[in-house]
């Protein structure tokens, strides 16, 4: 029912190639031809896939595993249904494309939504008191280090950061006090030994 190999190359004895521009699928008596543009080759591949797969159910074992364990960003705003088939979280309208980016393309009238929820997680996690945030352009910047982050896909990245921050603060001041300590350990062990040779001489004597 599938087939199983590994790279593209499975694909292409599915398909006659008729002429530069033109891929005809050569499975029992399907024919459908398709036009390609040469210049966007993961456009190709994604609409061959896409073809193979509902219209004949073949597929690739590879494919299928990149699919299931693919943990693009673009994951938030999508739930995959099935193999090539996704459903956007805002509007529900169902995708079927084998190569994620052009997916990301729909998300452009969604900015507005995509804003609404950024600022709640804003507001929700209290992350003005760290980052310069201008959530219509989708940027924000540290306080600390003036790094600049994209915030489009969520404040996960900033949490990331901040959090990196706050453990190299608190390293940096624990270095001191380790150094303090070993000074005073240090000092200690001297006053030890002087009693107790004292200690051990009054014995003596």
């Amino acid at each position: 029912m599938a087939a199983r190999k590994s790279s593209d190359n499975w694909m292409w004895k599915y398909f006659l190639k008729l002429n530069n521009s033109i891929l005809q699928c050569n499975i029992d008596s399907c024919n459908q031809t398709f036009t390609i543009d040469n210049n966007h080759h993961k456009l190709k591949i994604s609409i061959l896939k896409r073809h193979l797969y509902y219209k004949h159910e073949i597929w690739n074992e590879e494919d299928y595993l990149k699919w299931v364990n693919n943990n693009d960003l673009i994951w938030r705003y999508f739930d995959k249904i099935d193999l090539y088939k996704e459903k956007c979280k805002f509007c529900g309208n169902l995708f079927h494309q084998a190569y994620t980016p052009f997916i990301k393309q729909h998300l452009q009238i969604h900015h507005q939504e995509i804003r609404d929820t950024v600022r709640k997680e804003i507001a929700d996690k209290s992350l003005s008191q760290y980052f310069e945030i201008d959530v219509e352009k989708f940027n924000a910047w540290c306080k600390l280090c003036n790094k600049n982050m994209n915030i489009f896909y969520g404040t996960n990245v900033l949490i990331h950061h901040i959090c990196l921050k706050k453990n190299q603060s608190l390293r940096s001041r624990q270095e001191p006090e380790d150094n303090d300590m070993n000074t005073m350990t240090q000092q200690s062990i001297p006053e030890e030994n002087t009693d107790t040779h004292s200690y051990h001489d009054n014995i003596n004597r």
